[in-house]
């Protein structure tokens, strides 16, 4: 439903000031709010809601407790969308569109304004024979990867089965199949969107083809994706698991330089050091080629030392990625190294001898190599760089009370590392603000990303994410 453009900041003043306030608790929500409920088909919650808190938290991982939309919409369909895009530029509120809740800096969730949160929207078509899902938005990986598991069927989704489809696909995508069958985006066949002006519209190589190329590494500047057209992968075993280590980091980073340059295509790995005097290295990985073959690449692996825990085995793809442990919490910063360099091992071993709060974690994990890297050079604004590597910083905890000392360690951590990150880090993993990291982030296509930008999002609705302004 087109919006009209100009009613479209109409009843703004008064109106839009008791929206973004709320209503006070045990109050009656004010008429507007009432009104937009009468058009939505899913849940509106305002604050004095009863659940409210759960729907501003949500299910993803990423803390948000500083963070308190006036509104929080739970869309059943695109129609949905249009009328809550609709009814937030009428009363001048800020918009956000939250897909998983995995964001980095959270910025998916507005402080103010509405949160257009996409949970509802998990329906998987898949056919089997053709290897073609169509998903909504909202799913999280693992549900995808676990409905292809009876056909032998596989998606080149993320590491992490929590993660929501819709953020992982518009930033570019990788996981634990990327060397064999590329990003997500390189399996991503179409999107359905709606944009600021309340247009649905299907995005891909055939229909608008500029903001089919936009979405596949964008990230979420364009408009609220809604579904996505995946073809998936005949992967029917891997071999995976987790391989342990007390190791010096610095010995092992250099041996893990080493290992990475000559690893084949289906071998994908990501590894996790403890912190303190005497680390620990967990070493996941899967191998997606021939067992055999596989067995062969991981005695190299084996070889560095004496294992502490070893529990690769063959087994289907969904056995090992389909499920995953969940913390209510884990805060979390990323980057990308131009690759294990001496002053990334550097450091690497001063943080992880320096300490921290138990539990919390740093480690690497996609290795930027094989078919993941063989796409042509701009088909795509996702840069791979061969050789490349991402870095995560991960503070985790149980229960929903912030862990402020959890945090600190993770922002001190991440500007410890700013001095050896790349320039052109992948947008999923960007942890600081500025422009001025967004436009690296895209490099040669950020002009070509502002085009399209201008073409269907001029006002700039779509600002809460890595954002590029047109």
């Amino acid at each position: 439903m087109p919006i009209d453009r100009r009613n479209l900041m109409a009843g703004a003043g008064s109106l839009a000031a008791a929206v973004l306030t709320g209503p006070a608790a045990g109050a009656t929500p004010s008429p507007p709010v009432e009104k937009l409920r009468g058009v939505v088909k899913g849940p509106v919650f305002a604050r004095s809601d009863a659940g409210y808190p759960a729907a501003r938290r949500g299910q993803g991982t990423t803390p948000v407790e500083d963070r308190f939309p006036a509104l929080v919409v739970q869309p059943d369909d695109a129609a949905d969308i249009a009328h809550a895009l609709e009814f937030a530029q009428r009363q001048d509120m800020d918009i956000s569109v939250r897909s998983g809740g995995h964001d980095l800096l959270g910025a998916s969730t507005t402080r103010t304004g509405m949160l257009i949160d996409l949970s509802r929207l998990t329906g998987i078509d898949l056919d089997p024979a053709s290897r073609i899902a169509r998903v909504g938005a909202g799913t999280r990986a693992g549900a995808l990867t676990n409905a292809g598991a009876p056909h032998g069927l596989v998606p080149s989704l993320g590491m992490n089965p929590n993660v929501g489809v819709g953020g992982l696909t518009l930033g570019g995508g990788m996981g634990w199949v990327s060397g064999i069958c590329g990003a997500t985006v390189d399996t991503l066949l179409s999107v359905d969107l709606v944009t600021a002006d309340g247009r649905v519209l299907r995005a891909d190589a055939d229909s608008n083809a500029d903001l089919f190329w936009a979405l596949r590494g964008g990230g979420g500047n364009f408009g609220v994706a809604t579904a996505f057209t995946y073809n998936l992968h005949a992967i029917p075993q891997v071999l995976a698991g987790d391989i342990g280590f007390k190791a010096d980091p610095v010995r092992f980073l250099r041996f893990l330089r080493d290992f990475l340059a000559q690893s084949p295509d289906a071998l994908e790995v990501g590894t996790l050091f403890t912190l303190g005097p005497d680390p620990t290295v967990i070493v996941r990985l899967c191998w997606s080629g021939s067992l055999g073959e596989g067995e062969k690449v991981l005695a190299a692996l084996r070889a560095f030392g004496p294992a502490i825990l070893d529990t690769v085995r063959p087994q289907a793809f969904a056995s090992f990625a389909g499920s995953a442990t969940h913390f209510d919490n884990m805060f979390l910063r990323g980057g990308e190294f131009d690759g294990i360099t001496d002053p990334v091992i550097d450091a690497f071993a001063e943080i992880i001898a320096k300490g921290g709060p138990k539990g919390c974690l740093i480690g690497l994990l996609h290795y930027l190599h094989g078919a993941l890297c063989r796409v042509p050079a701009g088909s795509t604004p996702f840069i791979r760089e061969p050789g490349h590597i991402l870095y995560n910083i991960v503070a985790p905890w149980q229960g929903a009370d912030l862990q402020q000392d959890r945090i600190d360690w993770a922002m001190a951590t991440s500007q410890a590392l700013k001095a050896v990150n790349s320039r052109k880090t992948y947008i999923n993993y960007l942890s600081y603000e500025g422009d001025h990291h967004v436009r690296d982030a895209f490099g040669p296509y950020f002009e070509r990303l502002q085009a399209v930008k201008r073409r269907y999002d001029p006002g700039n609705i779509f600002h809460n994410n890595r954002n590029i302004r047109a």
